[in-house]
């Protein structure tokens, strides 16, 4: 099959010249089909009888299929000569994505019978045209001509008609017809289907962490957890990313003929974009670019159920939007006053840049208000010498899972990222009969977005002011030893990484009794199924034997030269109330039972024995 030559790869732009210097015509027959351009044919009427003269003589001189694309306006937007290729059918559909393109294409056929072929039928559909015009010619002269329209159930056929027919068939108002029930086909369609995405991810040689691929596998679940489909994923290896366009633009072009050729919706990139790089990449691509961050933030906000869970997604949002607002930056700001700055007033621009920091100040301070009554309750909880476990892991570890297992909380669950947001807390009964609090937080990822971490810190607080960590840790997972030091970090920077911590080896049951030994072993985890209810006590066991000593309160008189002892009081536990006197200090102290009992045998013993260990 001969590629057909098309002027231009849109139907907005002519470029005939191009077409001709790539069509190897004659000069005779590249300034006919110029003439073509020039031609001001009438809206109403399928096809006037000078333009089907003309294709039909050009026909007879080339030998070859002619076609013109016409607009509702009468203008030629395009000239086709020979078979047409699949992607001219996409490029004029991606012209209009809800209705019809806008154009008819007017066809000569190189033979006396003109009905359209399939293929020039699925052309029409494929492209949403207005219409298709077929004519036949015999020595240069139009011998009969069809018509067909889109319909709802396929293209309508109406032939033949003689050439004076067809000039004065009416079409306005059926095109406008046809175009309206295109639209609301195609918006029942894309109501229905879901979003098509396209990953693209960046190799850079020497960088530590998670592979490329690895990290393109999770955005993948990201992606179809947020509700999109991938249709292709696409990776470039640079030294360095490019600051323009992070990808550089000889990969930009790629990126967008594969968004063409796959009808992608949108795009998203692996690594945190800048906005000046997503401003440009969506002018480049013409569809939506969201990166890693933008994508768990929808994430959340689809899972947030709580109003406080929305008002900290809300939060999150607001903070990754604000720099993203597209203007010139400061020479749009209305606060500094004096020469330069007066003038018609605000740019709507800055209106809501002001708005928006308005809202993130009022989410600030309702968050705060939610955080002091959770250090209230902690307090509470505290003071009754009720212990606090929080599980933490990587999302989807089966945290929420663990937590139904052991409180029967009935919180859902879910085999997708972040299936659950809010954090849920629940009393539990450990083995010896005393009673701790079990509170599930949200997941981890790998390039955890600082805007979660930010709007999320009065339900991060649980992890940090909690008496032992119990990391639920997926070793039925391929890379969880990345997924475990990805958690860890994360703890590290939320300063809870010296907490005692157990470490939970869930999903056992779907692995080799063997490798799960062999884990157990390496890690010193405790090895479950909170799926299957494995390994449950053990886990209670180890859970008990973290959680530190219950805190005792004491009043004590310690002596000038023994006044070194209170740096296990400080290390441990706090100091209430100090004072200095002539011959010591008197002071009361909160610390673990066995601190006390030592700081009291260190007072009345003549040899200061070393203190006891803090708990790791």
């Amino acid at each position: 099959m001969r590629r057909s030559g098309v002027c231009g790869r849109y139907p907005d732009s002519v470029r005939l010249p191009f077409l001709l210097r790539q069509s190897r015509l004659e000069p005779d027959v590249r300034e006919a089909l110029l003439a073509l351009r020039e031609l001001d044919l009438p809206a109403e009427g399928a096809c006037p009888e000078a333009l089907g003269r003309q294709l039909a003589e050009l026909v007879h001189r080339t030998g070859r299929e002619v076609g013109v694309l016409v607009s509702r306006h009468g203008t030629v937007a395009h000239a086709l000569v020979g078979r047409r290729s699949p992607d001219v059918a996409h490029s004029l559909a991606m012209r209009n994505r809800r209705g019809l393109c806008g154009l008819r294409l007017v066809l000569a056929y190189n033979r006396p019978q003109a009905p359209p072929t399939e293929e020039d039928l699925a052309f029409l559909e494929a492209a949403r045209l207005d219409l298709l015009v077929t004519l036949g010619h015999r020595k240069g002269v139009v011998t009969e001509a069809w018509i067909a329209l889109p319909d709802s159930g396929g293209p309508h056929v109406e032939g033949p008609l003689g050439p004076e027919a067809v000039a004065e068939l009416p079409v306005l108002d059926r095109i406008r017809s046809a175009s309206s029930l295109a639209r609301r086909t195609e918006r029942n369609l894309w109501l229905r289907r879901p979003e098509r995405a396209i990953l693209v991810g960046v190799r850079i040689p020497g960088r530590e962490g998670w592979s490329t691929d690895e990290t393109l596998a999770e955005l993948r679940r990201l992606a179809e957890t947020a509700g999109a489909e991938v249709v292709d994923v696409l990776t470039q290896t640079r030294e360095r990313p490019d600051p323009a366009t992070l990808i550089g633009r000889g990969k930009v072009a790629e990126l967008r003929s594969l968004v063409e050729a796959e009808s992608a919706d949108l795009v998203v990139f692996d690594e945190e974009l800048t906005p000046a790089q997503q401003r440009t990449l969506e002018e480049a691509l013409g569809v939506k670019v969201l990166d890693r961050t933008a994508l768990v933030l929808d994430i959340f906000a689809r899972r947030a159920r709580t109003k406080e869970g929305a008002l900290q997604v809300e939060l999150a949002q607001l903070l990754y939007l604000l720099p993203r607002l597209g203007g010139k930056g400061v020479l749009l700001s209305r606060l500094g006053g004096g020469i330069g700055t007066r003038g018609p007033g605000e740019t709507k621009l800055e209106m809501d840049r002001r708005r928006i920091r308005r809202r993130i100040t009022e989410l600030q301070h309702r968050i705060e208000e939610i955080a002091q009554v959770r250090r209230t309750q902690r307090s509470s909880r505290t003071s009754a010498g009720i212990p606090v476990v929080a599980i933490v892991g990587y999302t989807n570890a089966g945290k929420s899972t663990l937590l139904n297992a052991l409180t029967h909380a009935g919180v859902f669950v879910e085999d997708k990222l972040f299936a659950t947001l809010d954090p849920t807390a629940r009393r539990i009964r450990l083995p010896s009969g005393r009673t701790a609090v079990l509170v599930d937080t949200v997941g981890f990822i790998q390039k955890l977005p600082l805007q979660l971490v930010a709007a999320f810190r009065a339900t991060l607080e649980e992890v940090t002011e909690a008496d032992v960590l119990v990391h639920v840790l997926d070793i039925s997972h391929p890379n969880w030893p990345a997924q475990r030091r990805a958690v860890e970090q994360v703890l590290e920077e939320l300063g809870a990484g010296r907490k005692p911590t157990v470490l939970a080896l869930n999903k056992v049951d779907r692995l080799p009794a063997t490798e799960v030994s062999q884990i157990a072993a390496k890690t010193g985890g405790v090895p479950i199924s909170a799926l299957r209810g494995l390994g449950l006590v053990n886990l209670l066991y180890r859970i008990e034997d973290a959680i530190p000593d219950p805190m005792r309160r004491a009043r004590v008189a310690v002596p000038y030269e023994k006044v070194g002892l209170l740096h296990a009081v400080y290390e441990q536990g706090r100091v209430l109330e100090r004072h200095d006197g002539p011959d010591g200090v008197q002071v009361e102290v909160e610390a673990p039972e066995e601190v006390v009992r030592w700081l009291e045998r260190a007072l009345n013993a003549a040899d200061v024995t070393p203190p006891p260990p803090s708990p790791r």
